[in-house]
């Protein structure tokens, strides 16, 4: 479940988030606010007049993070019992209007690059097969921990071809395509995917694989989103934005974004590091999806 409360920065900025029994407490101290809601989902009620105690049910836990454009106090709160919905559903407060007549996002895959003997980039003790995968693993657990599912093209360290990573991408209802790498630079990188080929409308209908042709648009906006959700995490100066013709891009058939985070030179690959990247990726998920709902 997701609560999610738009404000100006300068008030939603000093909010205090803490769990106290079945409750979830936002306490913005020494400012005084007023809630408009379009629609509520959970019940809440305001004991102070900067205190909301929301209560959401049973719940194993929650996080929190900011948004921009506009200004969000995101908190996903972790339910014991698995809810039937979109990957997120926000508690729209402060004008927020609620707009989630699409059917969001119900699958994602994550393509960790390389495995097996393929090592990709090395350093010291560290290699990019094994990074890549345990920050999608990372990523697939922040997933399924809401509604929505994540499969990921390999779970373990082997070799995958990639027709072979294609053919198991395609051959599922994705909503979302997402390949990981490390590359040679301090920024990370985003690539996407590029139509390298004009097939008639009359040859299309015959195709095997279709490949962007379809979802080249869609898969703009999530370059859009994925890159507002990084520069919120890491910085304006840490994302660089590539096309990637002819790759596995171009022949997924979802919108997909190939994302290749630092070099080993320019990173320290510590838990904290990892995590951080998968929570960036996971907002830029979030976004895209509330983007697609409007």
């Amino acid at each position: 479940m997701r609560i999610v409360i738009e404000g100006k920065q300068e008030i939603i900025g000093k909010a205090k988030v803490y769990q106290r029994g079945g409750s979830v407490i936002v306490s913005i101290p020494s400012i005084p606010f007023s809630i408009q809601t379009e629609k509520t989902v959970i019940q809440y009620k305001k004991t102070k007049p900067d205190t909301i105690v929301f209560s959401p049910g049973d719940f194993r836990g929650l996080k929190v993070f900011p948004l921009k454009y506009p200004d969000r106090l995101v908190i996903d709160i972790y339910l014991k019992e698995k809810k039937n919905s979109v990957l997120t559903r926000p508690l729209p407060l402060e004008g927020y209007e609620e707009k989630y007549d699409s059917p969001g996002i119900k699958l994602i895959v994550i393509d960790p690059g390389h495995g097996g003997y393929e090592y990709g980039l090395i350093s010291g003790k560290y290699s990019e097969k094994n990074i890549v995968l345990d920050v999608a693993k990372k990523l697939s657990l922040l997933i399924n921990s809401g509604s929505a599912e994540s499969h990921l093209t390999r779970s373990s360290d082997h070799f995958l071809t990639l027709t072979e990573r294609v053919k198991f991408v395609n051959s599922k209802d994705v909503d979302v395509f997402i390949s990981l790498h490390i590359g040679n630079h301090r920024e990370i990188v985003l690539y996407v995917p590029v139509i390298t080929e004009d097939v008639s409308d009359i040859v299309k209908s015959y195709l095997d694989n279709k490949g962007q042709a379809e979802y080249i648009q869609e898969s703009l906006v999530l370059l859009n989103t994925m890159k507002e959700a990084i520069v919120s995490e890491f910085g304006d100066n840490m994302v660089l934005i590539r096309p990637l013709p002819y790759s596995i891009l171009s022949k997924i058939e979802a919108p997909s974004l190939m994302i290749e985070l630092p070099s080993f030179d320019d990173a320290n690959y510590i838990e904290k590091f990892k995590a951080e990247s998968a929570n960036a990726i996971y907002k830029g998920l979030y976004i895209y999806e509330e983007k697609k709902a409007r």
